[in-house]
């Protein structure tokens, strides 16, 4: 007969801010499932920041090009999205980007107010030609895990292109 016992938690205070926990008895790989189930759990609730919505002038929609810019509106966005904020109020912030003439646009390129910042200030957006010019008015908030662009699609905007927010 299979006798099973109760798992007894044991919790060593580590610091003021860290514990630690001893699980046992457990099946032999049991304490892989459990840490791994736990890690994944506490990492998709760490709060962050994301660029919500962009507005480009003269763009009504993503699946059109920006004269003067080389990647299309699609491809922009794409690269929107591996923009790393730190924001540090919880109500939604905007951002600007105005670039004129030939030339790589990048996240430092991104004008934001006070408690904003771009962490991420040499990721590449576009590439300019010397005709180019890229007007654009982005929304950024905070939040926690993953909100697609379905959710972030306000109703009364037009010409505004909501994009999935991965915070």
């Amino acid at each position: 007969m299979l006798i099973v016992q109760r798992p007894q938690i044991e919790e060593v205070e580590v610091s003021e801010n860290r514990s630690q926990f001893v699980v046992e008895p457990l099946e032999p790989g049991f304490g892989y499932t459990l840490g791994n189930t736990l890690r994944r759990t506490l990492l998709s609730r760490i709060p962050g920041a994301a660029i919500s919505s962009v507005r480009i002038e003269g763009v009504q929609h993503e699946f059109t090009t920006v004269e003067g810019v080389v990647e299309d509106v699609v491809d922009f966005i794409l690269n929107l999205k591996k923009v790393v904020l730190s924001i540090e109020t919880d109500e939604p912030v905007t951002l600007y980007l105005s670039v004129k003439g030939a030339g790589d646009v990048t996240a430092g390129d991104l004008k934001a107010p006070a408690g904003v910042e771009v962490l991420n200030p040499d990721l590449h957006l576009a590439t300019m030609s010397k005709s180019g010019k890229i007007e654009a008015e982005f929304a950024a908030e905070r939040g926690v895990g993953y909100r697609s662009a379905d959710r972030n699609k306000k109703v009364d905007t037009i010409g505004t292109i909501p994009i999935d927010s991965i915070f």
